[in-house]
């Protein structure tokens, strides 16, 4: 199958450092590309550029990976054309940012099938009349072989916050938990800057061999389509714990994924024996957590099952309709 991706046009793919959807994106071609799948990427700005090449590819598939660009799709040839929203806050509308309404309606009123990164971004789509037909939920997927993995914690009473320090993401919230530790750009003047405990960005190469160190993951975000952090914290035998809207396509009922509350959110006590908590179970389960990670989140398993299976079930059913 001949499958176009067109990225934000943002940076390069793969990106150099970090850019999630740029990962992502480059993990779909290689995946796909290992399945027998002929793949381009187009990644530019110019709705004009992308249009031409994607059309002078004649592709059977055009997978749209960024909220802006899903205008395009109205002049795109092609039968088949899919849109996905990495937007964090697409569940949350009273905090879409400006414009942002427009790019949910560019969605609705498309001619693409959406595929969402959760059920509550379809329940989303659902209840803005887009039909059954047009949506499904493929989740993102995680390069399990990249990340290194110890079966004994290095760090046993150390947990960890990772990702950019921004308001999103809430970190200035758990910042006086003596046994939690953050890594990550800083962008949010309600944590310290002096934090005795932040470490700074890591390099992608720090990542993964470093984060194996410690025993669990936190990320208690106020917004989330599908977080990779937590993919990637699996996959190094690390537990989870996060709030309600980090735990897409999460099994929750797992003993090394623990869910707050959103009621218990500014319940520091709380939280922060939920991960202790989950810290020790965690540290005797490394095994168990890892094989979860390559079962059922890792890039093979999502794309062979899901997203390629699910592919191949629509094209038979016909062209997307204008």
């Amino acid at each position: 199958m001949k499958i176009v991706i067109i990225g934000p046009g943002e940076m390069r793919i793969p990106p150099k450092s970090w850019g999630a959807v740029e990962i992502l994106i480059d993990d779909y071609r290689k995946t796909l590309q290992k399945l027998g799948n002929e793949v381009y990427i187009v990644n530019s700005k110019d709705p004009n550029i992308m249009a031409f090449v994607c059309n002078s590819i004649k592709p059977d598939v055009v997978h749209i990976q960024y909220d802006n660009h899903v205008g395009i799709a109205k002049y795109l040839d092609c039968d088949f054309i899919i849109a996905t929203s990495h937007y964090g806050y697409l569940e949350h509308p009273q905090k879409w940012s400006s414009g942002y309404s427009d790019i949910f309606w560019g969605f609705v009123n498309s001619k693409a099938k959406i595929f969402c990164l959760s059920k509550g971004i379809k329940d989303m789509y659902k209840k803005a009349g887009v039909p059954d037909e047009r949506l499904f939920v493929v989740p993102n997927g995680v390069r399990t072989d990249l990340f290194s993995f110890k079966s004994t914690c290095k760090f046993p009473d150390r947990s960890l916050c990772l990702g950019k320090i921004d308001f999103r993401k809430r970190q200035h919230i758990l910042q006086d938990i003596k046994s939690l530790w953050f890594v990550g750009n800083y962008e949010d003047n309600r944590f310290r800057k002096n934090h005795e405990r932040w470490l700074g960005p890591w390099k992608k190469t720090e990542l993964y061999e470093n984060l194996t160190d410690y025993s669990n993951l936190v990320l208690l975000s106020d917004g989330e389509a599908h977080p990779l952090v937590c993919m990637e914290a699996l996959s190094s035998g690390l537990g989870l714990v996060v709030s309600e809207a980090a735990s897409a396509n999460l099994d929750t009922t797992r003993d090394f994924i623990d869910v707050i509350p959103n009621e218990q959110m500014n319940n520091l006590d709380y939280i922060e024996k939920i991960i202790e908590t989950n810290r020790k179970k965690s540290n005797s389960l490394r095994e168990e957590i890892r094989k979860y990670a390559i079962e059922f989140h890792d890039w093979n398993f999502v794309i062979k099952n899901k997203y390629m299976n699910l592919i191949e079930n629509l094209t038979k059913e016909g062209p997307c309709l204008t």
